[in-house]
């Protein structure tokens, strides 16, 4: 059986963490990486140092780009001009107007390009939206999402990697699942950090859509908190914490308020990343790439008005 070859630019922490246990379940994905502050090391498959030469002396079948956000659309040009799929982590790209120019390029080559959002992958969010009795009933979605911040603001400004830019990503993603991605009225509330007036601490959003109202908090300066909540006419539905990066390994609960009566449902353990990268294989197989084509238009739409805003 002949392998996915798949070339991963970039040695995150995240790809050690959460992406190499994933893909090492799939039997069909062959992987080699490239990491400019590593050494080559053939046990762990780091293959190459500078990522130009990682793309030219390669013909991978999918590039898995895991850069700092300011090097995103660069390699990713890069990969489709070289006729390789290619997956970037959130966000695909800075602007509206470079995510359009990858897209129009993958379009013209038939290439697939995705945006790894990974989080609503889980089998969590196929029981939330039954128990909603679909997207259509929500009226009111709530978020939370902070994490403990980890960089000096003048280092985030340097990579494109404010909250805004990091976390702007979710946002947009919710208002597109989860609702009929009408935007009625949308309203942005933002901290800039006090040392750089150039970088977004942490922003919340207001948006009137044409099913529901979404309410969303995200935060660089906080205690760690990733939560959703989902009201219906008669039902609460509360997420399991950590929503945005649940574990692999863990089964989870989500509780239900109907009637005065809560109750507790228990969720088997799932991985959302194995099953984003089984979606991968499947839609370059069968050349389905105009899923992910709308749904990274649609996010950076939504993006860019969050960002104007």
């Amino acid at each position: 059986m002949k392998k996915i070859q798949l070339l991963i630019l970039g040695y995150s922490s995240f790809v050690k963490r959460r992406v190499l246990p994933a893909i090492k379940k799939i039997q069909k994905i062959e992987y080699f990486i490239c990491s400019k502050s590593n050494q080559i090391n053939l046990k762990e498959k780091i293959l190459f140092n500078n990522y130009n030469q990682a793309l030219t002396k390669t013909k991978p079948d999918i590039v898995y780009i895991s850069l700092i956000n300011s090097l995103h659309f660069k390699y990713a040009k890069k990969a489709l001009e070289k006729g390789l799929n290619v997956i970037v982590d959130k966000p695909i790209t800075t602007s509206l107007q470079e995510t359009k120019i990858l897209l129009k390029l993958a379009q013209k080559k038939k290439l697939l390009i995705s945006e790894a959002m990974l989080y609503n992958h889980h089998n969590v969010f196929n029981k939330i939206t039954k128990l909603c009795n679909g997207v259509n009933n929500i009226l009111h979605i709530q978020s939370n999402f902070n994490i403990p911040l980890i960089k000096n603001s003048n280092e985030i400004t340097k990579i494109k990697g404010d909250c805004e830019m990091d976390m702007g990503p979710y946002a947009a993603s919710i208002i597109r699942l989860f609702s009929d991605k009408t935007i009625k009225e949308l309203k942005v509330f933002k901290e800039y950090f006090k040392t750089n007036k150039k970088a977004i601490k942490s922003f919340f959003i207001l948006a009137k859509l044409k099913n529901c109202t979404y309410f969303g908090n995200f935060g660089f300066d906080k205690a760690y908190i990733s939560n959703m909540t989902f009201f219906t006419k008669n039902k609460i539905i509360s997420s399991p914490n950590r929503i945005f990066a649940l574990p692999p390994n863990k089964d989870v609960s989500i509780f239900v308020k109907e009637k005065k009566v809560v109750k507790k449902i228990n969720i088997k353990k799932d991985d959302c990343i194995l099953n984003y990268f089984k979606k991968i294989l499947y839609a370059i197989k069968y050349n389905r790439n105009k899923n992910f084509y709308k749904n990274i238009l649609n996010d950076a739409i939504i993006r860019e008005k969050i960002n104007l805003n």
